[in-house]
């Protein structure tokens, strides 16, 4: 008898637990998001990306749930392809080669112009980007970063552009341009 109401109760419990698994939740399920992309440029740089992933960030409260759909692309010619740590980016940028470029593009959410994420035309123009000479967690002196939140038909993103030098010369700064205009919107 005492086997039974065990063994019942065993299965009550698994019954329970494997229907109460696809009951609809009040809450909805977090949005998949892709990240931006790059056209390919063979033998110019390297990409590499989450692919899509379920994120959700907001302000009030500020936080941020599940890992940002994001990639990041490194120009290969006189580069240190090591610098391309997508979750160790600061070990990253101190192994960035002083004559490269890394690019980090996030897709924060979909939605317009907000008063952090401003209006943008396409594709991005590194002139607009607000220069960062030093910043909270730069992991050199020498490492500049570039940074520009955006809304662009109806997507929301963060995209950081990194020099291992403060004064990037005309070349690397044409380099870095022409990665951007590779750059594609997230695709729905």
């Amino acid at each position: 008898m005492r086997l039974a109401r065990i063994v019942s109760a065993g299965l009550c419990l698994f019954v329970l637990s494997t229907i109460g698994g696809t009951a609809a939740s009040s809450e909805p399920a977090l949005p998949l998001l892709a990240p931006p992309t790059f056209q390919p440029a063979l033998h110019e740089w390297l990409t590499v990306t989450t692919g899509p992933t379920r994120h959700l960030y907001s302000m009030h409260p500020l936080r941020a749930i599940g890992i940002a759909p994001q990639v990041w692309a490194i120009s290969t010619r006189r580069s240190d392809l090591s610098a391309l740590q997508p979750y160790s980016l600061g070990t990253g940028l101190r192994r960035l080669s002083r004559n490269a470029v890394l690019i980090a593009a996030t897709t924060v959410g979909r939605g317009g112009p907000t008063s952090n994420y401003r209006r943008a035309e396409w594709p991005l123009r590194l002139r607009t980007f607000h220069v960062m000479r030093t910043w909270e967690t730069q992991p050199a002196p020498n490492v500049q970063e570039r940074v520009l939140d955006v809304s662009v038909r109806g997507w929301r993103l963060d995209v950081r552009v990194y020099f291992a030098t403060q004064q990037p010369t005309k070349h690397l700064l044409g380099v870095a341009q022409s990665e951007l205009n590779r750059m594609r919107l997230p695709v729905a």
